[in-house]
């Protein structure tokens, strides 16, 4: 692996425990590769329905944007003492009302990212069609390669070790 070819990786980080275990694999990443990492917070547009509600001093896009970059700010802060600590450079950007995995790809292209790292929940077939997979998304347009990160103990159960 030619590591000059990774100069610089794109995180996509949230305010999870998810989105925390993500940030220190971009991190251990781009300490091993000496890259410098650009940090995404990718806040969703507003569900549907907030749009449709009317209720006297409440804005629920605006309520929605705000809570996005409150959580954004936490993620960050968290993320960039990661990368301080490992001495790896790093960078922020947020991106509000777009689909992340179409952020992600985009940000990633922009900035010449060499990769992509994002965080699976390691939700079942049900759980990603009606909550949707920002992983699963990702890896179908994204232009870059995609790391995958998941919490211990998520995702699909290992084979029991053969019998000796």
């Amino acid at each position: 692996m030619n590591a000059a070819a990774y100069e610089r990786l794109l995180v996509l980080v949230d305010d999870t425990p998810l989105g925390h275990a993500t940030a220190e694999e971009g991190v251990r990443l781009a300490r091993a590769l000496g890259a410098e990492l650009l940090l995404l917070a990718a806040v969703p547009p507003a569900p549907p329905m907030l749009g449709e509600v009317d209720v006297a001093m409440f804005e629920p896009v605006a309520d929605h944007e705000a809570l996005g970059r409150e959580q954004a700010a936490r993620a960050f802060a968290s993320a960039q003492a990661l990368a301080k600590a490992a001495g790896v450079a790093c960078h922020t950007e947020i991106t509000v009302g777009e689909d992340p995995a179409e952020a992600a790809n985009r940000v990633a292209k922009a900035h010449d990212c060499a990769l992509i790292v994002v965080g699976s929940h390691g939700r079942g077939t049900l759980a990603r069609l009606v909550l949707g997979s920002v992983m699963g998304h990702l890896t179908q347009i994204a232009e870059r390669p995609v790391v995958v990160v998941r919490l211990p103990g998520s995702g699909a159960k290992s084979a029991p070790a053969p019998k000796a």
